[in-house]
């Protein structure tokens, strides 16, 4: 028998595991770790006692599941996430796993899903981000006492080939931003160069998170909207950025625009179109493959480039994971080399 802490998003919760006479296992989550010690010591003298009696995982149809689960168990999430999250499981699935219970569904049912997915040209990514939300569907599930199990835990991940991520030269940064002059997302392409902020961090920006006495923006929640991973963070606000923010606000005050947000269009708030708009820049000054998001890579990359340490732009782009910030480690290596050419020696 054991207690154990486990980390959830929602915070720290107990649980007790316990193994059965008959070689099964229960598990219960509880609140604290004296309430774990409480159960664990109960169970304990029942099964000593002859009293105890395993209760059997609760039946419920998978469909049923994903009804409870995206209606209690995703509000954690940022709303562009939990939107496309629930569209990736209603659309796939739901319609392989739905008539199943929840109890039922085995290794080999989900490696037949995936090898259906496959068959049906799904990106080897596109796969792997299905498998996430079938296995948080049924971790969940476990937390609910549905099951004692999560098999998606034995079933192997597709293969992704590493691809570097798009970033812009530092030519291309110019092109791009003289093109955007004058266009009304030019400031959004100049602040997500400068930044590294998300686009929902972008679009969420009010003029309550700019302090430009002290030359910093906070990326912190509103009380409609959180950041991915629920953190603040505070960015540091360039001499260029600072010159297009306050010429910004003044064309915006001059024109009678007085939104709390940063970004506006008229006089309403920017919530969409922002790709479309930086795709007809960038077309006209033949720059392929270039999104806002690629603006976020442009910043690590070029950060890493200049030497910056990798824990340090995990925490500028807000990266829960440093895992996620090692993708950038080869732009590193690349221009730690050329370090070697100022010994003394290295060129004479």
């Amino acid at each position: 028998m054991s207690i154990r802490k486990r980390q959830f998003k929602e915070g720290v919760r107990w649980f007790v595991d316990i193994a059965m006479p008959d070689g099964s296992r229960y598990r219960e989550v509880v609140g604290t770790k004296k309430q774990a010690e409480k159960v664990h010591k109960k169970i304990e003298s029942d099964i000593i006692s002859g009293r105890w009696q395993l209760q059997r995982p609760k039946d419920i149809r998978f469909s049923d599941m994903v009804q409870r689960y995206i209606e209690d168990a995703m509000t954690h999430k940022a709303q562009s996430t939990r939107e496309i999250d629930a569209y990736r499981i209603r659309a796939h699935l739901l319609p392989y796993f739905g008539k199943a219970m929840v109890k039922d569904i085995t290794v080999h049912m989900v490696d037949r899903y995936k090898t259906e997915r496959i068959k049906s040209c799904a990106a080897p990514a596109t796969i792997n981000k299905e498998l996430a939300n079938l296995s948080h569907i049924l971790k969940t599930a476990m937390r609910w006492q549905y099951i004692d199990r999560n098999v998606v835990s034995s079933v192997d991940k597709m293969k992704l080939a590493n691809r570097t991520p798009r970033f812009l030269t530092q030519e291309e940064i110019e092109m791009l931003i003289a093109a955007a002059a004058g266009s009304h997302i030019h400031p959004i392409i100049v602040t997500a160069i400068h930044t590294g902020m998300r686009k929902s961090e972008l679009l969420n920006l009010q003029y309550s998170d700019i302090d430009f006495d002290n030359g910093k923006i906070i990326v912190q929640a509103k009380p409609d909207w959180h950041t991915k991973n629920y953190k603040s963070r505070a960015l540091k606000i360039t001499p260029v950025l600072d010159k297009v923010l306050r010429l910004h606000r003044k064309t915006q005050e001059a024109q009678g625009y007085l939104s709390d947000y940063v970004f506006t269009y008229e006089d309403r708030r920017i919530t969409w179109g922002v790709d479309i708009g930086l795709k007809t820049i960038t077309d006209k000054v033949g720059l392929k493959g270039v999104t806002l998001h690629t603006l976020r890579h442009t910043f690590a990359s070029q950060m890493v480039m200049a030497g910056v340490p990798l824990r340090v732009v995990q925490e500028l782009m807000g990266h829960q994971s440093f895992q996620t910030t090692l993708q950038y480690a080869h732009l590193q290596k690349d221009h730690a080399m050329n370090y070697v050419l100022k010994l003394p020696f290295a060129n004479s």
